[in-house]
């Protein structure tokens, strides 16, 4: 039955060793609970804090309707001018709004460049809405640095140092004057709505903040969306500390974006109105010319006027004369955006076509799709455009434009000089029909004709003027406010998270401890473990024993370690059988595990049964058994191997009765060579003819092979772990050497058990004796046990 046990134990274990056991987990959380409680209140206290003493944030949101087109006004009713209907690419707008230029100019408006702080005890908050003002005269670059103002009545107030400088003696300035102080030029001014008293004697932090740095930290935290697809209305949001401080920027920045929306029509106005001045002023001189012409002819000719032929032929001549007119005002429009198109990089934008009287409408659309474009490559200005791919882009767009504008150009040229030409051709007859006037009526039809045609050139564009002039007074901007700044709850710290947070990681992290304890511990720890990791049979366990000498069965029979081995006596006649006579083996895998130890109080509880028992000490390389029974290792199992010393000679009786020992005996040179003679056969026999019970003490099985040589004399092999010594990694390898067959008939015995409760198991036998208060000796040499 003992020679198939091997064959029937052997199970696959390979994946065992590494299980982490819950339940030994769940112990050590129970066992200190005291550690979870701690880092609890920890966790909680930190989320206490945090919600304390962190700066709140307040979402602060408004909203503005994009009209998609405008109200009609005066010069809308009346002229239809196309000035008033400017052209909107939508798509361009929250880019607007977020624009550095835009929100720099809020923040340099609203001041925010300069700002007053407040200590705390354990924080620094921004004192925004203060009675007082600072404005910074001159801007030197040095930003980031603070000074202390402290107000000390209604009219004076202190400025000093901080830090390293703020054992400088502080001066006192007046409100209102001008403060040239540690390299800063700035002005301090009262609030007329407010009252100084409210700050008296106050201390604040004046700080200097980088304004590239301020428009950077806004334009991060300013968010624009629209409010659904296809709608006019935009959504503008931002979070920040301070509600009120974020409501004034809203509210200036709504401000700003439609001002820049009415100059953005305006400056269309303004530039028709320019080009009509430059025409106006050239035509003008001209004019006057004439006038005085027409002046002098009356004075020289006081009774010449126009006959009823001279009359009629003026007549036939004026509207041709108007047409010719407005084809002069349609080239030098031409002359004009041939001009501006030949200055490549130019992104002001252009006058329109319609606004001189060409109403073309191809020439028309492309002038508004190169506006269009121009206003998208203006949101790039100073950002690295030149690496941009939409830039590149939109400038090779432009360049096809430019080009298309061009034989747009070309083309009308060519249209309006055959207008042209037909008219002259008229003209001509006429002017054939004049010749035959008299002198006086010829001279005073070629002045009325230059002054006519002057007059109309003139009259025209002073409408055009006119008109451009009401667009620009009725012009108002499409940006209408639908809802003002409101402000929100506070939205960080958020209390309950951060509580929620506490909780769950001063709970998490002890887990995650005792966890990674458990995982990288690779000692054995219990019954389960060794069961996990190997299929050898389990024999028992054997409590902690606290005394510093071997013999706890001797001294204290009655105790719990005492009990255990009791019990695993008994388990050993199970597997032995009804044998009359056996031989144990008793071995560990390295040094410290118990195997004297076990080997001694073994051998005991067979000796107090009555039976004849003999210690054989098989660790000839550190022989020391002998020390525990104050015996003494003159003459050992080494002289017997080497044919110095017989039997009787070697075997020495203890203390115990029907105990016997021999020792390992004098340290030979060769002791594996003395264990594979002959010799060693022969001592069992004779040991056999004498005892009962022969337990043989070998080295650790990881150190020397003495065990596998001594492990074919044994009936039954016991091996010694330890609790929280043993590694994991041996007991694989004794596994293999039971699968190999190296040793058979083998059980494992757990020593020193000091560790109890859930995940550690219960008493196997009687061998834990949990409460006894009893325990075995050790620490003789540093790893715990004699050996």
């Amino acid at each position: 039955m003992a020679n198939q046990e091997p064959e029937l134990r052997v199970k696959d274990i390979r994946n065992e060793g590494l299980k982490i056991d819950i339940k030994r987990v769940w112990y050590r959380i129970l066992r200190y609970w005291y550690l979870v409680a701690a880092s609890l209140a920890i966790g909680i206290g930190a989320a206490y804090l945090q919600n304390r003493y962190a700066q709140r944030i307040y979402p602060v949101s408004a909203s503005v309707i994009i009209l998609e087109k405008e109200d009609s006004n005066g010069a809308d009713l009346l002229y239809k001018n196309s000035l008033v209907d400017p052209y909107r690419n939508y798509l361009n707008e929250p880019y607007i709004i977020r624009s550095y230029p835009m929100v720099g100019s809020v923040i340099e408006k609203l001041n925010f460049e300069v700002a007053f702080f407040q200590q705390g005890n354990f924080k620094t908050s921004e004192a925004y809405g203060l009675p007082v003002q600072a404005r910074l005269l001159v801007r030197n670059g040095s930003y980031g640095a603070s000074l202390m103002f402290k107000t000390i009545n209604e009219r004076t107030f202190l400025i000093s140092g901080t830090g390293n400088k703020a054992k400088e003696s502080g001066k006192i300035f007046n409100f209102n004057d001008s403060i040239e102080y540690a390299g800063h030029h700035f002005v301090i001014t009262k609030d007329s709505l407010g009252s100084i008293e409210e700050i008296k004697d106050i201390p604040f932090l004046l700080t200097f903040l980088d304004p590239a740095a301020v428009t950077g930290s806004y334009v991060g935290r300013l968010n624009v969306d629209w409010a659904e697809e296809g709608s006019g209305v935009l959504n503008l949001s931002i979070n920040g500390p301070n509600p009120n401080k974020e409501s004034n920027f809203i509210n200036g920045l709504i401000s700003a974006y439609q001002q820049y929306d009415l100059e953005k029509k305006n400056q269309k106005a303004e530039r028709t109105i320019r080009f009509i001045k430059g025409q106006l002023k050239e035509i003008s001189d001209s004019l006057k010319i004439f006038e005085g012409q027409i002046e002098q002819f009356k004075i020289s000719n006081s009774s010449v006027g126009l006959d009823e032929e001279a009359k009629r032929l003026f007549d036939k001549l004026s509207p041709l004369e108007l047409q010719k007119t407005e084809l002069i005002i349609r080239s030098n429009y031409y002359d004009y955006l041939v001009k501006y198109i030949g200055h490549g990089d130019n992104l002001d934008l252009v006058v329109l076509p319609s606004s001189v009287g060409v109403g073309d409408g191809v020439l028309t659309e492309l002038v508004s799709k190169m506006i269009n474009i121009q206003l998208e490559l203006k949101l790039f200005v100073g950002k690295g455009k030149d690496e941009n791919p939409l830039v590149q882009g939109g400038i090779k767009r432009l360049a096809e434009i430019r080009k298309d504008l061009i034989e747009s150009i070309n083309t009308l040229r060519v249209t309006d000089k055959l207008k042209s030409d037909l008219l002259q051709k008229q003209i001509t007859e006429l002017e054939k029909q004049i010749d035959l006037l008299p002198l006086a009526q010829r001279q005073l039809v070629s002045i009325q004709r230059n002054y006519s045609l002057l007059e109309n050139l003139y009259v025209f564009l002073m409408q055009k003027m006119s008109e451009a002039g009401i667009s620009r007074a009725s012009n108002v901007s499409d940006i209408t406010m639908v809802n003002p700044p409101m402000q929100g709850g506070a939205i960080s710290p958020q209390t309950g998270r951060n509580y929620f947070y506490g909780w769950s990681l001063g709970l998490v992290i002890p887990i995650i401890a005792f966890v990674l304890l458990e995982f990288i511990n690779q000692k054995i720890q219990s019954k389960e473990d060794i069961d996990k990791i190997t299929s050898i049979p389990f024999i028992g366990g054997i409590g902690h024993y606290e005394a510093k000498d071997n013999l706890a069965v001797t001294l204290k029979p009655k105790s719990a370690v005492a009990e255990s081995f009791r019990a695993i006596r008994s388990n050993l006649n199970f597997f032995t059988g009804n044998q009359a006579k056996k031989v144990f083996l008793v071995s560990s895998s390295i040094s410290g595990e118990g195997k004297t130890f076990s080997t001694i109080n073994l051998a005991t509880v067979f000796a107090m049964s009555g039976r004849k028992t003999l210690i054989i000490g098989a660790d000839m390389r550190k022989p020391k058994i002998f020390t525990d029974f104050d015996l003494n290792n003159v003459v050992g199992l080494s002289g017997y191997l080497s044919r110095l010393n017989s039997f009787s000679d070697i075997v020495q009786h203890t203390s115990i009765e029907n105990l016997d020992l021999i020792s390992g005996g004098p340290v030979p040179p060769n002791p594996s060579e003395l264990l594979l003679t002959d010799q060693f056969d022969k001592l069992i026999k004779e040991a056999l003819e004498v005892y009962d019970y022969i337990i043989i003490d070998t080295p650790p099985l990881a150190i020397v092979t003495d065990a596998f040589v001594l492990a074919k004399y044994a009936d039954h092999t016991v091996f010694v772990t330890r609790q929280n010594y043993t590694p994991k990694t041996f007991l694989k390898d004794v596994q293999e050497f039971y699968n190999t067959g190296k040793l058979r008939n083998i059980s494992i015995v757990l020593n020193d058990i000091y560790k109890s409760g859930i995940g550690y198991g219960y008493g196997y036998g009687y061998g834990y004796g949990y409460g006894y208060g009893y325990g075995y000796g050790k620490k003789k040499n540093g790893d715990g046990y004699y050996s």
